[in-house]
């Protein structure tokens, strides 16, 4: 299965949202947490707003790779050097 990975800017915010190329269906979207510019705000409680939205977009990309996993739709090891993975 091929991906279509689609990433912008809404104002300071990052996005990425990710198509199955084959179907044309979302199969991810994410968008970093709107930085508050309120100067009440906890400087403290916005790192951690931060750090948990990463690790969510890990999270989710970790499942979706999970899934090409099971389903088989991985490359072959032949094709791992390309991906960073070493064969074994």
């Amino acid at each position: 299965m091929s991906y279509r990975i689609k990433t912008a800017l809404h104002g300071a915010n990052p996005t990425l949202e990710i198509f199955d190329v084959s179907s044309g269906s979302m199969r991810m979207a994410w968008e970093y947490p709107n930085v508050a510019d309120d100067p009440d705000t906890d400087p403290e409680l916005l790192t951690m707003r931060r750090e948990e939205a990463i690790h969510e977009l890990f999270r989710r990309l970790f499942l979706l790779t999970t899934e090409q996993y099971l389903k088989g739709e991985l490359p072959e090891e032949k094709d791992s050097h390309r991906y960073g993975r070493q064969a074994h």
